[in-house]
Formats: C-alpha cells, sequence, structure tokens
C-alpha cells in the first residue's frame, strides 16, 4: 500500500533533536517498522506546523528552531537516510517529501527545500497564516499564498488542497486554473479529504470542490481516520467504521464521477503523537492497514480497482514529479 498522508518527518525530527524530552529512539524504530513490516511500501511522508503555541505544547519545538525551515526539513530527511543506511527501513521505499501548512516557510525557502526533496505542499493547516486559511478562518488566498503556489508550479511541486477552507480551497483552484491554462502542468491532490456529504466535517469537502478537483485533473486521497468518515465514529465498533469508509469510496466513484485513476488512501496516522487524545480514531489499525483495507475493499470491488487506490495511482504520482525533477535539477 501508499500511504499518501503520514507525517513521519515530524515524528523524524522531533524524536532526534537536541535536548527533546520526547525523544525515543527505540519507539520511533518500533513505529516505523510496524508500518512498512506491514506492507506500506511508498507514499506522501511530511513535515508538519502548526501555531507556535501548539508546535511547543505538542512537539516541543520552539519558536526560535521555526525560523529555519529548511534546516528542519534537512535534519529530517538526514535521520531518514541513516535509517535507511542503518536497514531499519529497505531503500526501494518510495517516498516523497511533503510540507503540511507553510506557516514559518518563505516563498525563497521553496527552491533550496526542493533540491533537498520536497516535492508537495499543504500552504496551510487548520488556522489562517500568511498564505490562506484553513477550516478555523474564513479568510481566503493571499496574495502571498497565490506567488507561492505559482512558485511552487514552477518548480513541479504538487498543491495539496487538503486543511484549507473553502475560500481558500476556491481562491486556490482559480490560480490553478489560470496556470494551466498558460501550458503549465500542475499537479494537484487533496492528500486527506473525505466526502462531507457523507461526513458533514469542515475538513471534508462538498461534492463541489470534488468536482472542481476532478475538473483541474486532481487527486482525492480518502484517509482513515474515523471521525473524518462519519460524525458518530466514538459509537460504532470497528467492522462498522470500515463499511462507512468503503462508503466515501463508492461515494466518489459513482456520485462525483472520479476516474478509477484519481483515487488514493491516506491513514493521517497519528499514534507518533504523544497526546493520545489522537489514537483509537482509525477505521483501519495502521498496524495491519494494507492487509485489512485490501480485505474489506474485495467485498465491493476488483483487484484492478484495489491496485489501483492502494498502490498504482500514488506511484504514478511520485514517478511524475520525479522524472520532471531530473529535467529541473
Amino acid at each position: 500500500m501508499y500511504d499518501t498522508h503520514y507525517d513521519l518527518l515530524t515524528s523524524l525530527y522531533f524524536n532526534f533533536k537536541d535536548n527533546n524530552p520526547l525523544a525515543n529512539k527505540e519507539k520511533l524504530i518500533d513505529d516505523v517498522k510496524r508500518i512498512y513490516d506491514n506492507n506500506i511500501n511508498g507514499g506522501f511522508i511530511n513535515l508538519y506546523f502548526m501555531s507556535e503555541k501548539e508546535m511547543k505544547e505538542e512537539l516541543g519545538i520552539e519558536k526560535e528552531e521555526l525560523s529555519d525551515v529548511v534546516k528542519m526539513f534537512k535534519t529530517s530527511v538526514d535521520l531518514l537516510n541513516q535509517f535507511k543506511e542503518e536497514g531499519i527501513i529497505p531503500n526501494d521505499i518510495n517516498f516523497l517529501y511533503s510540507i503540511e501548512g507553510c506557516d514559518y516557510l518563505n516563498i525563497e525557502d521553496l527552491e533550496p527545500l526542493y533540491k533537498l526533496g520536497l516535492r508537495s505542499i499543504l500552504p496551510v493547516w487548520n488556522e489562517p497564516n500568511k498564505y490562506g486559511s484553513g477550516y478555523r478562518s474564513d479568510k481566503g488566498l493571499t496574495e502571498d499564498g497565490k506567488r507561492l503556489i505559482k512558485k511552487a508550479i514552477d518548480l513541479g511541486i504538487i498543491i495539496d488542497v487538503s486543511h484549507a477552507n473553502e475560500r481558500t480551497f476556491y481562491d486556490m483552484m482559480k490560480v490553478i486554473k489560470n496556470e494551466q491554462a498558460e501550458g503549465k502542468e500542475v499537479l494537484v491532490i487533496a492528500s486527506h479529504s473525505n466526502a462531507k456529504t457523507l461526513c458533514d466535517r469542515k475538513r471534508n469537502l462538498t461534492d463541489e470542490q470534488l468536482l472542481m478537483l476532478k475538473e483541474v485533473g486532481g487527486f482525492i486521497g480518502l484517509f482513515t481516520n474515523g471521525n473524518f468518515v462519519s460524525l458518530d465514529n466514538d459509537d460504532l465498533n470497528y467492522d462498522q467504521r470500515q463499511d462507512n469508509f468503503i462508503k466515501h469510496i463508492k461515494h466518489i466513484r459513482e456520485v462525483i464521477g472520479f476516474s478509477d485513476d484519481r483515487i488514493i488512501l491516506s491513514t493521517d496516522d497519528m499514534n507518533f503523537n504523544p497526546d493520545t487524545s489522537y489514537h483509537g480514531l482509525e477505521c483501519f489499525k495502521i498496524e495491519t492497514v494494507s492487509i485489512d483495507l485490501r480485505t474489506k475493499l474485495k467485498e465491493s470491488f476488483d483487484d484492478a480497482f484495489i491496485d489501483k487506490i492502494m498502490v498504482d495511482n500514488a506511484s504514478d504520482i511520485i514517478d511524475r514529479v520525479n522524472n520532471k525533477s531530473k529535467v529541473l535539477l
């Protein structure tokens, strides 16, 4: 399976940075191994940013560190490469690096980050920032946000619209469509967003947004966090959560009419986070997700479709981005 949204770079960073009380290499190694021993052999891994207060309280990352996103990103990637050298992660794992929430990233940082391997950005997280707004605000894309997206497109960086509120989403789509009209190739994804029609959370996408994503040739990454699959997640057993997740796939495929080549999957697993309120929300446990998900999908879909959404579509995105990078670098 390819997991198109997992915050492994953040996990690496805050577990290894100097003087961090959360550091626990043995636990992190166990967490990493349990993922890739479960046949999650590729996908998008993120370094993510929240407000300064949340970064401090949840991740132990100080304000001073946030002034150098390039260094933080390099530290995370270097540590991941060390894991590969030590044989903790196989060398043939097909990763794509992403930054979620560009709050502390400057537009001029994009080029050095690209050279370090950055291939996808989510301009916003939940709060408003200098580029746009997540669902906790009704503000739209800023002028700097437009410049950020245009620069990312020129570099060949994927634009990930997950977490954007509706106004920012449509503002981003306007920029993307204008860039496409000028003949530029733009890769667009919603790496971890479900159907709002089935689960009315602000983080999920309306049918109209999904159709707009389809119009620009984008990909939808349905994710297995139970709170974004159904509103009554806490009252459901594990099998019921899984059944509801399948309904999202069917909705995207049948009602919205997304091509089978445009559906991808993610976990947005948060088990590495010491805040236990994030835990136990999944429809498929990260330790067994690839096996359990394939088993559940077989109840409704054929093998060809299952292979596409679990591996092939995300693998194709990564190959397209990597092939473009060979030309640009």
